[in-house]
């Protein structure tokens, strides 16, 4: 399985100027954890960090940050943890341990394509081992039914 195959494609964006308050509209409004922090550049806007909601109360408002004159280039996260979107998904998994992050930014080419979060991962793991479970399930009832076959014919 591939990240492409179960990122999130919500990767909204916010510039370093906005308020911590303006972030969390967002945040609510589009039912994510994470915002992409941008900047304007001379070659155009570019992804500069992340912030997300735990960085807004462990960082600002547990601090005492007022959220309405607070920005998040105050809070948020330099720099971002990404990965191809053609990249494995143990590939992800190991990424996020090794730079102990729940989410990553998803590149296709040079851009941010989306997100992918822990909560991502399980989902899709759970489903694997799901129908994993279905397939034993599955051998386990032919090999009941043949068993049940044998004994009536003998």
């Amino acid at each position: 399985m591939r990240v492409k195959d179960i990122r999130s494609t919500k990767a909204v964006h916010v510039p370093l100027s906005c308020t911590l308050q303006e972030a969390a509209v967002q945040m609510r409004d589009r039912h994510v954890g994470a915002l992409i922090v941008t900047e304007n550049s001379p070659t155009g806007t570019r992804a500069v960090g992340m912030i997300t909601d735990r960085d807004m109360v462990i960082d600002a408002t547990a601090t005492g940050a007022d959220p309405c004159h607070t920005e998040v280039i105050d809070v948020m996260t330099r720099g971002l943890v990404a990965i191809s979107q053609d990249a494995a998904v143990a590939d992800a998994i190991q990424m996020m341990l090794s730079h102990g992050v729940r989410r990553l930014a998803v590149l296709e080419c040079e851009a941010v394509s989306g997100l992918i979060s822990l909560d991502d991962l399980l989902g899709a793991l759970a489903t694997d081992w799901g129908m994993i479970a279905a397939l034993i399930r599955n051998a386990q009832q032919r090999e009941r039914s043949g068993n049940i076959q044998s004994t009536l014919h003998a």
